[in-house]
């Protein structure tokens, strides 16, 4: 990188410090380092650590790379870019082996401490001393605004993206279906989003007080992480209420997923607390509802599986009650303005 001027720099952190999620201050980010002439090429990465059981009292530990901005339209998003999946334990900076010149062809800024997932960003390129300086004070402040984005965008206990970010993530996924609509939402894959329930919880926190109430909603977000696709999008929606968003699913695909989960959460034996439930309410995202359109049908949809018995999953198109109430409001909301 050539020497920068206070200008250089003083615009470069008001561009960052101007986007409004993390998002697009990925986004920016990244725009920012290819704009540099000794950089060729600048990636994101999300690096996910799980512990997977694997039998009683065996667990594994599973680091999944997922490339940045997710291409939730393609079957699989995650990588193995083995650069990245070496320099994910390092705090700070990793570089390539030196050239015969002293060069650089690749560098990885390591991105750790927010409220969410680890993130790298590996740059490739021709890159010297001055440039791996400069990188680093860039990754210092693209750092300290993702930590404070995550708190902002995450939710505090199962570290999920908020409700805030579930606005913005369902309107890109519906402009998706309105500039690429499905002819056939059955058997088509496409996505799907769902509102999750858990079943009596206020008799969890009555029962045995918020902190074991807490620990029941951790639980169910981790299960909600093992039992989802990294290409789906999973939400904290507000108290004992979670949202998913399933891609690339046909409806058989996506009854059988949602069915899968509510059967393990029922299965599994909670600490102290012991046995849990969910309702779920879902809902085919398509090219022409409005994103509060398609929560509403799925909340309607969750409303009608807690009425009739709970523990069980609702599809919106599938329940005749739920689709004919839609189209006798619609019908009645009709204004003639002439």
């Amino acid at each position: 990188m050539s020497l920068l001027t206070p200008n250089q720099v003083f615009s470069w952190m008001s561009r960052l410090s101007a986007q409004q999620d993390y998002q697009s201050l990925t986004h920016e980010f990244l725009n920012i380092l290819q704009e540099n002439p000794c950089i060729d090429e600048a990636s994101g990465y999300e690096i996910y650590n799980h512990k997977r059981k694997i039998s009683e009292g065996v667990n594994v530990d599973e680091r999944l790379i997922r490339r940045f901005p997710l291409d939730f339209t393609k079957e699989d998003d995650v990588t193995d870019n083995a650069h990245v999946s070496d320099a994910s334990h390092v705090i700070g900076i990793s570089t390539s082996h030196t050239d015969e010149k002293g060069g650089y062809s690749w560098a990885i800024l390591t991105v750790k401490g927010g409220n969410g997932p680890d993130r790298s960003i590996l740059v490739e390129g021709k890159l010297d001393a001055s440039s791996l300086k400069t990188l680093q004070h860039l990754r210092g402040i693209y750092q300290n605004l993702v930590i404070l984005h995550d708190a902002k965008e995450r939710d505090v206990l199962t570290t999920l993206p908020n409700r805030q970010s579930l606005d913005s993530r369902l309107m890109q996924v519906c402009q998706h279906y309105c500039d690429h609509p499905i002819t056939d939402k059955i058997h088509d894959k496409s996505s799907w989003i769902a509102i999750l329930d858990i079943d009596h919880f206020k008799r969890v926190n009555d029962n045995f007080g918020h902190l074991y109430g807490d620990e029941v909603l951790l639980i169910f977000s981790q299960i909600m992480g093992r039992k989802f696709r990294y290409n789906d999008f999973l939400f904290r929606f507000g108290g004992e209420e979670f949202v998913v968003v399933l891609n690339l699913a046909t409806q058989e695909t996506a009854l059988t997923a949602f069915n899968r989960f509510r059967e393990a959460v029922a299965e599994y034996h909670f600490p102290t607390v012991g046995k849990v439930t969910v309702s779920i309410g879902i809902t085919h995202i398509d090219n022409a509802a409005m994103p509060s359109v398609l929560l509403d049908r799925a909340d309607k949809s969750l409303y009608y599986a807690k009425e009739h018995g709970r523990n069980q999953v609702v599809l919106f198109e599938l329940t005749p009650e739920l689709v004919s109430e839609e189209h006798e409001h619609d019908d009645d909301g009709e204004i003639e303005l002439f």
